[in-house]
């Protein structure tokens, strides 16, 4: 079993969203708190998480941030390394499962009640999914966090070395296609490796990326991935990213 976390349920969370979207973030910090008195947990699975244990993530939250220029304006490299960080450690240090990550009201807590500044300030402005929970690949934390887990490796000496391979948008093309590729592990890490494998020259590799997808896609109703061991997973995977390279070339104007 895994550790629970208070959701925040979707009414609270819009009345807090439309106040917070126009304040400052020095007030936004203020506001914050390990508490809400309409949050609650899950009735089972794990055991809760106390008031000590979400201030000690905050503090940690914050420190990934600040070293990104939190609370100034960040860059985009800024953003990117903030998301990585914070990635790797939401993964490995909330014990949570993936059942427990799946609800949108968890992240609407840590956005909206526990780490309003930081999440403002990751997206100035946002629209509601980056932090209502609504759609967990667009949450400003859930997003991470699942990010993360689909590239972890137990056995690998940097178990979340895959996260830096794909930026934000070409990984949101895989989990957005999740369920027939997103949702297991052992294809979208073989989609990395794969990827990272590849010699795409000049082509632009949005181009390449979404019609490698499109033909995994394709090929799913005739082949179990999950069957397959690593090496001849990579093996089916490159002759496809391979096919889709040769594609792209053909059409390409002379």
């Amino acid at each position: 079993m895994g550790v629970l976390y208070p959701r925040l349920l979707a009414e609270q969370a819009k009345t807090l969203h439309d106040l917070y979207r126009t304040l400052e973030i020095a007030e936004l910090g203020r506001r914050h708190s390990t508490v809400h008195d309409s949050s609650i947990f899950a009735a089972v699975g794990g055991d809760r998480a106390g008031t000590e244990d979400l201030a000690a993530l905050r503090v940690a939250v914050l420190q990934l941030a600040t070293k990104q220029g939190f609370p100034g304006e960040s860059t985009r490299d800024a953003r990117r390394d903030f998301d990585l960080q914070v990635a790797e450690f939401l993964h490995s240090g909330m014990q949570m499962v993936p059942a427990e990550a799946a609800a949108g009201d968890v992240w609407a807590f840590l956005a909206l009640v526990l780490l309003p500044d930081v999440a403002y300030w990751r997206y100035p402005h946002p629209p509601g999914d980056r932090v209502l929970g609504t759609d967990i690949t667009r949450h400003v934390f859930g997003r991470l966090w699942w990010r993360a887990h689909l590239v972890y490796s137990s056995d690998d000496a940097a178990p979340y070395s895959a996260l830096g391979i794909l930026g934000e948008a070409a990984f949101d093309q895989i989990y957005a296609r999740r369920r027939a590729l997103g949702a297991s592990p052992h294809l979208v890490k073989a989609i990395l490796r794969t990827w990272a494998g590849l010699d795409l020259e000049d082509l632009d590799e949005r181009d390449v990326l979404r019609g490698f997808l499109q033909r995994l896609l394709r090929l799913s109703p005739f082949m179990v991935f999950d069957a397959l061991d690593a090496v001849a997973l990579d093996g089916e995977l490159r002759i496809v990213a391979l096919e889709t390279i040769d594609a792209i070339r053909a059409n390409r104007p002379n």
